[in-house]
């Protein structure tokens, strides 16, 4: 029920953090305005629960409930969101109770031993501590435990960025965005002990790195570069990640977030035993947050989830036996046995793409102590948390929603979306939506000992002192915002270029002359009806003669694609259409007739491109609304015509100035260049002659 929901998370208090006799009443004081009203959110908030008999398995159902069938041509963008979570709707029904059962299977095993952990630490870590504190060189101590000025926050807060260009070995070409009085600093160590990496996870470092695809074992050069950058405290938007670095990043992040992790447990620890010393009583020990959960790791698949949970228990593994709570429950969730029933052949980055389980409904807290990881843990008992975009936006719920917690959010101190391009194809608002609610004053007090909350997060800035990681394959507009918006990390950011390429364009085989028209866009905000307007006034009116007949309208947004299928019938223009929502028969009805030419045209979205990954039959010209976000697909689409060997095939593509990196990817660097710059508006290539 919600009533015992709400009290599991209110009154859980396992993490050695919460300490009760810490605080006196003059650290309390200062704050007790926002301690008061947290208390005060939190008892109004369980009268509700208390006279509402609802269960807890309905709170995900007000989220999205407008979802309109495809076959509708009345349709809008907003159908995205709706669908996705009315056909995922009853995935969760566990996960929600999972928040306030998940750690009762093991829970009398797992405390005995997290306690003997926290006896171990105790009086292992005290003088490490100290030594740390004295040498001031733990890029963790150095990050959290410096207070920032209101300048600085001014300056974060308006952007006011110190720019640099710099060429990182390994990584390439970047840009370094730091504030003046925190400028950048360079670590030249190789040695992760030398880097201030918990021994028990250097000890393993090489043993997983082994079994998750390395040949020697030791961090690579771009896993070090980039452990490096990460180890700074430093926001990272790598727009570089390939299906072969794909697994060694994974290592690099998750050993930076269990060292992350470790550390901070040990220094809350290290001080609750100063506290029990004579004298120290009345010391100041500000160490903790406003609610436990540290790292937020943001995926789009229950597979990567897995992978994770698979690298974290290697690296937390020693030569005495650990212990991992729930693990036979968490495979036979997250782990898929049977093979995988897609029919047909498939490129190779579909099939690693959508290897393992694609189940994209899903969340699950972890504990995490020296030796131990325990799994489906309660939110406000976790050290971290994964989830995807969708299992996030059920439990954030949106405005007026009966049901709806993101205080975990509160004080993520480091946030990872890993495979962001992945993240854009499954739904890009429920990344905006989450963004919108960290570090918010929390409805209810979590157990938290506000003696011990830094002055940093009880000031509000705690978004200045939040790591932030993006990883992704392509780098795209909507990426780069936010990272630009969202992410103001005081101790700067990093952005890497793509390397220069010669395009996928290199790739088409056929002999297809490709022709790109540059539209004129005065801003960005406007550049969906403008190019809506130049494709009907200078494109459908030549593709409507019936010499072009068959030509498919690539469109990979489906707000433009809802628009433009509205226009066609409208106009009664002969069509079909394939989106992602499109049922099995009317696909393979409107495939069926377009390839024996009995429609004159065919809008494709990009989605069900990347989903299906169809081989389109019958195609004799292609029309590429928007190029594509992976460069590759614009290659793969023009081969298709290959069948028709015929001469007066032809590609149209559309771009505007605000599709530098895109047009780089597909046509080279330098062509990208001059095509953008240039006067003409028109320009022409002719490939496989």
């Amino acid at each position: 029920s919600k009533l015992r929901y709400f009290l599991s998370i209110t009154e859980k208090k396992d993490y050695p953090s919460q300490s009760e006799d810490s605080s006196s009443e003059e650290e309390v004081n200062p704050y007790q305005e926002l301690v008061s009203s947290i208390k005060q959110q939190s008892d109004s908030d369980k009268s509700e629960v208390e006279s509402d008999s609802d269960d807890l398995e309905d709170s995900n159902d007000d989220v999205d409930n407008d979802s309109e069938d495809e076959d509708s041509v009345d349709g809008s963008d907003d159908n995205l969101d709706e669908k996705e979570n009315i056909e995922t709707s009853n995935k969760l029904d566990d996960a929600e109770h999972a928040v306030s059962e998940n750690e009762s299977d093991n829970s009398e095993t797992s405390d005995k031993l997290e306690d003997s952990e926290e006896e171990i630490d105790e009086s292992e870590t005290e003088q490490d501590d100290e030594d740390l504190d004295a040498q001031n060189l733990d890029p963790f101590l150095e990050h959290f435990e410096k207070e920032i000025s209101e300048e600085d926050v001014t300056k974060l807060s308006q952007s006011q960025w110190t720019k640099s260009e710099m060429k990182i070995p390994h990584l390439g070409k970047c840009t370094v965005r730091t504030i003046k009085g925190h400028p950048q600093k360079p670590d030249n160590s190789t040695d992760l002990k030398k880097m201030h990496v918990k021994q028990s996870l250097c000890n393993e470092v090489k043993t997983t790195n082994i079994k998750h695809g390395s040949e020697k074992g030791d961090l690579s050069p771009l896993q070090l570069m980039v452990f490096k950058i990460l180890n700074q405290y430093q926001d990272l938007y790598y727009p570089c990640r390939t299906q072969e670095t794909g697994e060694h990043l994974r290592l690099v992040y998750c050993l930076h977030a269990l060292n992350h992790v470790l550390k901070n447990r040990k220094r809350v620890i290290s001080h609750n035993t100063k506290m029990k010393l004579p004298g120290n009583e009345d010391k100041d020990y500000r160490d903790q947050g406003l609610a436990r959960p540290k790292v937020l790791i943001v995926i789009p698949f229950r597979e990567a989830a897995l992978r994770i949970v698979d690298i974290m228990i290697s690296l937390l593994k020693s030569d005495e036996k650990s212990m991992v709570s729930n693990k036979k429950r968490f495979y036979s969730e997250y782990k898929l046995d049977n093979t995988d029933q897609r029919r047909g052949a498939k490129p190779e980055d579909y099939e690693s793409t959508f290897t393992g389980n694609t189940d994209d409904h899903f969340r699950i807290g972890l504990g995490v102590a020296k030796k131990t990881l325990k799994l489906y843990t309660n939110f406000y008992a976790s050290d971290i948390i994964l989830a995807s975009p969708l299992g996030l936006r059920t439990i954030i719920g949106s405005e007026g929603d009966k049901e709806r917690d993101y205080d975990f959010l509160s004080s993520i101190e480091m946030l990872i979306f890993d495979q962001a391009d992945i993240l854009m194809m499954q739904n890009w608002d429920h990344i905006i939506h989450l963004m919108k609610h960290f570090h918010l004053q929390p409805k209810e007090s979590h157990g938290t000992d506000f003696s011990r909350v830094r002055m940093w997060t009880l000031n509000g800035w705690s978004k200045y002192y939040r790591q932030n990681i993006i990883l992704s394959s392509v780098s795209d507009p909507q990426i780069l915002s936010l990272f630009n918006k969202h992410c103001c990390n005081y101790n700067g950011k990093i952005t890497l270029h793509r390397p220069e390429t010669k395009g996928s364009i290199s790739q088409v085989v056929v002999q297809l002359p490709q022709v790109y028209h540059k539209l004129s866009c005065s801003s960005y905000s406007q550049l969906a009806d403008d190019r809506f307007n130049f494709f009907l006034q200078k494109i459908l009116p030549t593709h409507k003669d019936p010499v072009l007949a068959q030509t498919l309208i690539y469109v990979p947004s489906y707000f433009d694609f809802v628009r433009l299928r509205n226009y066609f019938v409208r106009e009664d223009l002969s069509f079909v259409y394939i989106s992602e929502y499109t049922k099995d028969k009317t696909l393979s009805r409107s495939r069926n007739q377009f390839f024996h030419g009995n429609a004159h045209f065919m809008l494709y979205t990009e989605r069900v491109h990347f989903y299906r990954r169809f081989k389109v039959r019958g195609i004799k010209h292609i029309i590429f609304y928007e190029l594509p976000l992976f460069p590759h697909f614009y290659s793969e689409l023009c081969n298709m015509m290959i069948e028709n060997r015929q001469e007066n095939s032809s590609c149209t593509v559309m771009y505007s100035q605000y599709d530098v990196q895109k047009l780089t990817e597909i046509v080279g660097s330098d062509r990208a260049s001059h095509m953008i710059s240039s006067s003409k508006h028109i320009h022409m290539f002719v490939t496989g002659e």
